[in-house]
């Protein structure tokens, strides 16, 4: 019976240039062009939700919701990592900002930190042959316009948008270092070239949060991530079961550079 269905569900998912992959009868798969990155059915049995005794959290996310893909866990996981990067010098950057839903969040959660929101608000760019759910242009239903309603609505003035692609054409933008990085750009190179550019503006304690991390369809960004875990001996590793990986510097390596300092965008 489940191998019937692994081949029903393999004939659908082939028209989409998927497939499943069971591994010793264990009900795990993978994406035919990443093989090597295996998924199966994850429930984690912990119960704690630490954002029911959080209302300022709670009423933030209840103006943003509408404006993001990034489930409850996730959000209240930015929140807690935008009040303590309160700790580290520096600004917050968000790479994909789509609706604007989770870098609203950031800059309610960090009210006296300036947060960069860049996006092209065209789509998905830099789409590659690491990424098997992406070909480019999704996510182009927004506009900064959106952004910039939602921002208000919130009552945000310390969030400034960065229209262009990143870093290409914006990252000049971000004026000295930064205490946290959020990538959401679905695709490795878009996600490779971001945080290259961040690590020598990253001091002590700074993070990165990588969404996407783990989810099938974005094997592109779980290879750069698995990768950079391999390389960056200054930083610590994290794994959120949520789809979030996260990387925080526990050693200064090189010194912080901050890029030239240009009036931001507006």
């Amino acid at each position: 019976m489940i191998s019937t269905l692994s081949r029903i569900i393999n004939k659908v998912l082939g028209l989409f240039g998927l497939c499943l992959r069971r591994v010793k009868s264990s009900g795990s798969w993978s994406h035919q062009r990443s093989p090597e990155l295996l998924h199966s059915r994850l429930t984690p049995s912990a119960t704690y939700s630490p954002w029911l005794s959080d209302p300022e959290f709670l009423d933030a996310y209840e103006l943003i919701k509408s404006h993001t893909l990034v489930d409850l866990y996730r959000c209240y996981e930015l929140w807690d990592q935008a009040q303590q990067s309160c700790t580290v010098g520096g600004s917050i950057l968000e790479v994909g900002v789509w609706r604007g839903g989770t870098g609203c969040l950031l800059a309610i959660a960090a009210r006296q930190k300036t947060v960069y929101l860049a996006d092209n608000f065209e789509g998905v760019v830099k789409a590659g042959e690491h990424d098997t759910g992406y070909v480019g242009g999704e996510h182009a239903d927004t506009s900064a316009l959106v952004v910039e309603n939602l921002l208000a609505s919130a009552k945000v003035n310390n969030a400034q948008l960065l229209k262009g692609i990143f870093p290409d054409q914006t990252a000049d933008a971000v004026e000295g270092t930064i205490s946290l990085l959020h990538v959401d750009v679905d695709v490795y190179r878009s996600a490779q070239e971001t945080v290259l550019w961040a690590l020598p503006r990253m001091p002590l304690g700074a993070r990165i949060v990588f969404d996407d991390y783990g989810f099938f369809g974005c094997e592109g960004v779980t290879r750069l991530v698995n990768e950079l875990r391999n390389q960056l001996s200054d930083w610590a590793f994290v794994y959120n079961l949520n789809g979030h990986a996260i990387f925080i510097r526990i050693s200064p390596g090189e010194a912080p550079v901050s890029p030239p300092s240009v009036a931001p965008h507006r």
